[in-house]
C-alpha cells in the first residue's frame, strides 16, 4: 500500500479483495434475483400455465440483462472520449449476464420441478425460497470479500434475507 500522506497514513483499498468484476457480477445477480422473485411472487397462487410463468421469469431475466447492459455501456461511452474497446464491451456484457442468470435458472428450475411432479404453485414457492438462499449467498460472498467490520457484514447478509422474505410475505398477502 502506498503512503500518500505526509503523516504516514496508509490509504485503504477503495475496493474489496473480490475485484471490480466480481463485485459487479454479484450486484447484477442480486438485482436479477430480486426481479425474478418479484415475477414469481406475482404468479404466486394463481392458477397459471407453467409455460406462462417460465416465459415471464426468463423473459424478465433477459430484459434485466438488456437494461443493465444498456446502462453500463451508455455510462462507459459517455465517460470516454474515444470509442469503447471491444474488450470493454465484452466485459460489460459478461458482467451483465449475471442479471439474467437468476431468471433463467428459475425458469429451468420450474421446468425441472414440474417434471418431477410438483404443481406450479408449489414450484413457485420453492423457487422463491431458493431466491432467498441466492440473495443470502451473494451477500455472504460479497461481505466475506469486504473490509467492513464483522457486524456490518452480518447485517448486510441479514438485510438480503429480509428483502427476500419480504417479497414472499408480500406475495402471501396479495394472494
Amino acid at each position: 500500500m502506498a503512503t500518500d500522506h505526509e503523516d504516514g497514513r496508509v490509504d485503504s483499498p477503495a475496493r474489496t479483495d473480490l475485484g471490480d468484476t466480481t463485485r459487479a457480477a454479484l450486484r447484477a445477480a442480486l438485482t436479477g434475483t430480486i426481479f425474478a422473485m418479484s415475477v414469481l411472487a406475482y404468479f404466486g397462487n394463481h392458477d397459471t400455465v407453467l409455460g406462462e410463468v417460465v416465459a415471464s421469469v426468463v423473459g424478465t431475466g433477459i430484459v434485466i440483462f438488456l437494461g443493465e447492459a444498456y446502462a453500463g455501456l451508455l455510462s462507459a461511452a459517455l465517460a470516454s472520449y474515444d470509442r469503447l474497446p471491444r474488450a470493454e464491451i465484452r466485459h460489460e456484457l459478461g458482467v451483465c449476464a449475471f442479471a439474467a442468470g437468476p431468471g433463467v435458472l428459475a425458469g429451468l428450475f420450474l421446468l425441472l420441478a414440474r417434471a418431477v411432479g410438483l404443481t406450479v404453485p408449489v414450484s413457485v414457492d420453492v423457487a422463491l425460497w431458493l431466491g432467498v438462499l441466492t440473495l443470502a449467498l451473494c451477500s455472504t460472498v460479497e461481505s466475506v470479500g469486504s473490509h467492513r467490520p464483522v457486524p456490518i457484514k452480518i447485517f448486510s447478509v441479514a438485510v438480503s434475507v429480509v428483502v427476500g422474505v419480504a417479497i414472499i410475505a408480500i406475495k402471501a398477502a396479495l394472494h
